[in-house]
C-alpha cells in the first residue's frame, strides 16, 4: 500500500468511528498514524444501572459499556465509572415531631429534614416559617 493511501485510510477509519474501539491497522508501522490528524470522539453512559449522573469522556478512541465492575466510559485507555447517587440527607430534628395543639389536632413540619421547635403556645417554626394551630376566634397565642 502506498504511504498516502495508508494515511488516507487511517484518517477515514478514525473519522467514521464515533464510539467503539478501533481495530489495529494492518501492514503499517505506527509512525504514520502518529503523524495523522484525527478528530476527537466523545462517549456517554447514562448510568441508568446505578441511578447516578451520566458520565462522558472525549478522546481519539472511546467506548461505553458495563461489566461486573459497573458501567463506564473509556477514552484513550482512561476509565470513568458510573457512581451511585448521593445518599439522602439524614433526618433532621423534626423527624417524628408533632406539636399537640391546645384546641385539638396537631401541627408538624412538612419535611423531616427541617429544623423545628415550639414557637408559641399554638405554633411551631419549621426552618424559620411559622405553622399555626387552629384557634377559636379572638384567642391569642402566648410567645
Amino acid at each position: 500500500m502506498r504511504p498516502g493511501s495508508f494515511l488516507f485510510a487511517a484518517v477515514m477509519l478514525l473519522t467514521l468511528s464515533a464510539c467503539g474501539e478501533m481495530p489495529e491497522p494492518e501492514g503499517g508501522d505506527g509512525q504514520e498514524l502518529n503523524q495523522s490528524t484525527a478528530a476527537l470522539n466523545s462517549c456517554t453512559n447514562d448510568c441508568s444501572s446505578t441511578g447516578g449522573a451520566p458520565v462522558s469522556c472525549s478522546g481519539f478512541f472511546c467506548s461505553a459499556g458495563g461489566n461486573a465492575g459497573g458501567s463506564y466510559v473509556v477514552c484513550d485507555g482512561q476509565f470513568t465509572y458510573c457512581q451511585p447517587p448521593p445518599p439522602p440527607p439524614p433526618p433532621g430534628p423534626c423527624a417524628g415531631f408533632q406539636f399537640n395543639c391546645p384546641y385539638g389536632g396537631t401541627v408538624q413540619c412538612p419535611s423531616s429534614t427541617q429544623t423545628c421547635f415550639e414557637y408559641s403556645t399554638c405554633s411551631i417554626l419549621c426552618d424559620g416559617i411559622e405553622r399555626r394551630c387552629w384557634t377559636p376566634p379572638g384567642v391569642a397565642c402566648m410567645y
